[in-house]
């Protein structure tokens, strides 16, 4: 599943090599469920990092403007390289999640099936937030939209929450 495309004409590019199986992803967020095959991993390279897998179903959110990698594991196990270069691989297990925004990681693990729900609810159409500042808040709905917006500064640290629709843009900006 693809959402949130990075580029319009090629957001992902998938190449099935003797020795691997290589995706090419700009950006946006997409769930993988990759077939187990030690002897040819499956590599995802993203602007901001990459994840390397022998076989899981996982999800991935990039943005390289921002420099942003996320990674969801519901089943299996990834390894994930940050683009920052500052660690070295990250290895994730099911209810994992990481996210590296520039030099700063977060690794969280063990988590509830609520928690998988919110971070993988943009499959049902739904956008989640959790104490998040309101510029990444904002900007992360608005790239479902194709759209920019501006968060004065003095605001945009301020955080804010709430399980809203992808494609009530009006009503997540009414909301705020």
């Amino acid at each position: 599943e693809l959402a949130n495309p990075g580029a319009e004409n090629e957001p992902l590019r998938f190449e099935n090599l003797a020795k691997e199986r290589r995706v090419q992803f700009a950006g946006g967020e997409a769930m993988f469920t990759v077939a187990k095959d030690p002897s040819r991993p499956f590599i995802i390279e993203t602007p901001s990092g990459s994840v390397r897998v022998t076989g899981t179903v996982f999800n991935v959110r990039a943005d390289g403007t921002d420099a942003v990698l996320e990674v969801t594991v519901t089943e299996g196990s990834v390894e994930v390289r940050p683009r920052d270069g500052t660690t070295g691989p990250i290895a994730l297990q099911a209810n994992d999640h990481l996210l590296a925004r520039g030099k700063t990681l977060d690794v969280k693990q063990g988590l509830s099936q609520s928690q998988l729900d919110d971070l993988l609810a943009w499959r049902q159409g739904m956008i989640v937030f959790n104490d998040v500042p309101l510029a990444d808040a904002v900007a992360r709905f608005a790239r479902h939209h194709g759209r920019s917006y501006h968060v004065d500064s003095a605001l945009a640290t301020e955080t804010v929450g709430g399980r809203h629709r992808i494609d009530d843009l009006d009503g997540f900006l009414s909301f705020i």
